[in-house]
């Protein structure tokens, strides 16, 4: 195999580097993408668990009407 002249190892470090650079920006749209999943999936956990807690008291409210 040829010995690489100084450009082409340049040319192949730039090439590298712009690979790496996009890997990681998938990378960290993954990860952002993932954390807002999460976030979302909290809020809702919280909705629903403050939705409960009104229905209780409705309903408690509603028990004690009777």
């Amino acid at each position: 195999m040829a010995q690489q002249t100084k450009a082409e190892r340049s040319q192949a470090a730039k090439k590298g580097a712009a690979t790496r650079k996009r890997n990681e920006a998938k990378r960290s749209g993954e990860e952002a993408k993932a954390t807002a999943k999460r976030a979302v999936g909290t809020a809702g956990s919280a909705a629903k668990s403050a939705g409960d807690a009104v229905k209780g008291v409705v309903k408690a409210a509603g028990d004690r009407v009777r």
